[in-house]
């Protein structure tokens, strides 16, 4: 099994942020880092891909239209198109994660 790693959300991620930056207000920092958020979605919401040197790639994926079954009745349904968020991880990421 792996290892369990306890879990955190935005506001975890800007507390800590926040806890180790001190050379600015924290007003200032908590702005910083909430339109660093916001700018990522919005490029998202425009399906625009997102390249974070040394980090990671988040790419919109278009999902094209399918045809599914329902497990009830073994019915054909239309599942229509959509798109997905995918996340790779940088190698630079990858080989300090597993030093």
């Amino acid at each position: 099994m792996g290892i369990k790693t306890q879990k955190k959300n935005k506001s975890d991620l800007r507390n800590h942020f926040l806890k180790n930056e001190n050379d600015l207000s924290t007003k200032l920092n908590k702005e910083i880092f909430d339109r660093f958020f916001h700018i990522i979605i919005k490029s998202i919401k425009k399906h625009k891909n997102i390249e974070l040197r040394n980090f990671g790639a988040f790419k919109v994926k278009k999902m094209p239209l399918r045809i599914g079954t329902n497990p009830r009745d073994q019915s054909k349904i239309y599942i229509p198109e959509k798109f997905k968020l995918t996340f790779k991880l940088s190698n630079y990421v990858l080989k300090k994660i597993n030093e």
